[in-house]
């Protein structure tokens, strides 16, 4: 692929995928606020997970792939 396909493709890629995950996510936020006995504390809790176990998978991941440049 070219350089200008490139350009193109990636922003364009990177966009419907953050749409596409922060759609699911609202709906999932939704469903838990609305319909279920956890309410406003589900989502919190919810958040709080996203919140912590993101950087802790990420520093995971990081010390058990070892790149030699």
């Amino acid at each position: 692929m070219n350089n200008l396909t490139l350009s193109i493709i990636v922003p364009l890629a990177s966009f419907v995928i953050l749409a596409i995950f922060s759609v699911s996510l609202g709906y999932v936020f939704y469903q838990v606020h609305h319909h279920t006995s956890m309410g406003t504390l589900g989502v919190i809790a919810i958040g709080m997970l996203l919140l912590i176990l993101t950087p802790l998978i990420a520093y995971v991941l990081e010390r058990k792939v070892k790149i030699q440049l």
